[in-house]
């Protein structure tokens, strides 16, 4: 079997070695930042968020919007509070309603997804975060919150427009002309509900800010920061809309992948865990698609104009020429005086003019969270009814955004101090 870097069918290529990734999608990065159109997302609505947007004038002004608010270490400084306030809530979420966790192979149904009971507590914080720092929103704590189940239910279905053969118009694109009420075009009118619910959803918390910012009771946020510059045009005003309905899919469904991520690691490698645990307390722890905009040549390898050009990201982050044993759940790789190399360095936020813009929201986000899991609770293998422990089973789900597959696992706080620890933290700080 011959083995290439650069794999190549008709109009889509497959990068398999992250120098030639960094060297096209980086280097060249001009020639490379658009986005394959998808029909069902044009039809949807969904093509006016930065993931989806064809590159051009309009993405690089949401660029421009999401790295002046959120783009630096400095402008994200004034929501530290919010994300440690988040942190905090995530623990109390999860201890003050034990009955919710002992039972973690419970299943419940929410936004057609089977998911195990932790995995709510992250999501609700996951949302919170957001919602709170791109648009100065708290979310209810009695109940589904409204706006978390607004945004939710759009970007569902987003994550089903986007789900690879789920409809036959992105193969033949002529069916996008066809009338809704002909027979078989389904796709039609569930477009229509999709772009109803997109609307809903970037529409609907802009119009909360604004009214807050009527009556001076706004707080900092993406929106708020934004909108309070002077003579904004009507095209400015959809700009900020859309740029800010971007953050929430993008920051939320990432962050609760890496949460969930972390219960399965703890669960399953107890040592790791436990050396974590330790270092708190001594203190207090697939990409997605390019487009080629014109025809290339790389080292003797064509490219044809339109060609979709995909970084092979999962080879990127297991190749044993990068990672010893990638296979092996070793965290302790990254420390030391010889350390192997950050996943960022090798295409963990994307290349190019499409590398991830909430880079410093992302990473400050999960820090906080495991941070907050590390030193507060202990997570296990569950048992069975013999008392023999459950090995969790590793797998993922499908979707744009994968997470681990329902597992079971034990939760419970390492001391009995631990919620007044966090109730005391949550009353000195209200975010």
């Amino acid at each position: 079997m011959i083995e290439t870097s650069v794999i190549s069918i008709t109009f889509s290529a497959s990068i398999n070695d992250p120098v030639i990734a960094a060297e096209i999608l980086d280097k060249r990065g001009n020639d490379y930042a658009d986005r394959p159109t998808s029909e069902m997302a044009v039809l949807s609505g969904w093509d006016r968020v930065l993931s989806s947007l064809r590159y051009g004038p309009r993405l690089r002004e949401y660029r421009k919007l999401v790295s002046q608010v959120i783009g630096s270490k400095n402008s994200m400084a004034k929501f530290h509070s919010a994300e440690e306030w988040q942190g905090n809530m995530l623990l109390k979420r999860i201890l003050s309603n034990p009955s919710a966790f002992r039972d973690v192979g419970t299943f419940c149904i929410e936004l057609r997804i089977v998911m195990l009971r932790p995995l709510k507590a992250a999501r609700t914080t996951a949302s919170a975060t957001i919602l709170h720092i791109t648009y100065g929103y708290k979310i209810s704590e009695e109940g589904e919150d409204s706006f978390v189940s607004l945004v939710d239910g759009a970007t569902s279905q987003f994550t089903e427009i986007m789900r690879p053969g789920a409809f036959l118009v992105e193969a033949l694109p002529l069916l996008k002309y066809v009338p809704s009420w002909f027979p078989g075009a389904h796709f039609k009118r569930l477009a229509k509900k999709y772009d109803t619910a997109c609307d809903m959803m970037a529409q609907t918390p802009l119009d909360y800010v604004q009214r807050q910012m009527h009556s001076g009771q706004a707080s900092n946020s993406f929106v708020a920061d934004l909108l309070i510059q002077p003579d904004l045009s009507l095209q400015e005003r959809e700009d900020i809309k859309w740029s800010a309905a971007s953050l929430y899919g993008a920051g939320s469904d990432t962050t609760v992948s890496v949460v969930t991520a972390y219960f399965l690691a703890a669960a399953k490698f107890p040592q790791i865990q436990a050396k974590a645990q330790e270092e708190m307390d001594r203190v207090v722890g697939l990409a997605a698609p390019h487009r080629a905009m014109k025809d290339d040549v790389y080292e003797g390898y064509f490219i044809p104009k339109d060609s979709v050009v995909i970084p092979n990201v999962w080879k990127f982050l297991h190749d044993p020429a990068t990672y010893r044993d990638p296979l092996t759940f070793n965290p302790e790789r990254f420390l030391g005086p010889d350390p192997e190399r950050h996943p960022a360095e090798v295409g963990l936020f994307g290349y190019g003019r499409r590398i991830c813009p909430g880079i410093r929201l992302a990473d400050v986000s999960v820090w906080i969270n495991i941070a907050k899991l590390v030193a507060g609770l202990t997570i296990t293998k569950a048992k069975d009814e013999h008392g023999v422990p459950i090995e969790p089973e590793v797998g993922t789900t499908d979707g744009i955004i994968c997470r681990p597959a329902p597992f079971t696992c034990n939760v419970e706080a390492r001391s009995a101090s631990v919620l007044g620890m966090v109730d005391e933290a949550l009353a000195s700080d209200p975010a």
